[in-house]
């Protein structure tokens, strides 16, 4: 693997932290954010390009980080579907992207609660009808997604169910999932 693409490891002091959540930066965002409404919005710019040589994934795309710097991130359509299967779909991208939102939201949460856990996983499951992908119908989409989340840590379930409504509340995927949200696409030539 690309040398790139691996986290950098950050130094053991630092921040106030818990469960690896950098509470210290989120509440002076928090802070800022109070004072300054500006800070309550950004616009992300991604940038990606079609790959003309067959043998390789289609798409290739670059995610910009704060600290270290833009990541390259491949993607092909399944054999069935239009591509090789060289890399993950775009659509397995949407619901890896869904599912960290998800579980970083509820880490979030549990940690400005003060719960300290051992361990932290998450199940996705969704089901996708490609009625529409295939030209078909008009069917939706994403017909459903569920997060089964595992948790492991000595608070008692009530206070792990009410970290989980409150994920669910404030994590962005889920609320763009839920709601619809313009769509535009410009063609330039």
């Amino acid at each position: 693997m690309d040398e790139r693409n691996q986290p950098k490891e950050q130094p053991a002091a630092g921040p106030a932290s818990l469960n690896n959540v950098n509470l210290e930066g989120f509440t002076a965002t928090v802070t800022r954010a109070r004072q300054d409404e500006s800070l309550r919005r950004m616009t992300v710019h991604l940038d990606g390009h079609w790959v003309l040589d067959r043998g390789q994934p289609q798409f290739v795309g670059s995610l910009p980080t704060p600290a270290a710097g833009p990541q390259e991130f491949f993607a092909d359509f399944p054999p069935g579907m239009g591509g090789w299967g060289l890399a993950p779909s775009a659509v397995q991208y949407c619901l890896y992207g869904a599912q960290a939102c998800f579980v970083s939201t509820f880490a979030l949460v549990a940690s400005l609660e003060g719960l300290e856990f051992r361990g932290l996983r998450v199940n996705t499951q969704a089901r996708i009808n490609f009625t529409r992908f295939l030209g078909l119908g008009d069917e939706p989409v994403l017909e459903e997604i569920a997060w089964e989340v595992e948790v492991d840590g000595d608070a008692p379930p009530e206070r792990w169910e009410r970290v989980l409504k409150e994920a669910e509340e404030r994590c962005p995927a889920s609320w763009i999932m839920k709601n619809q949200v313009p769509v535009q696409a410009v063609l330039k030539h």
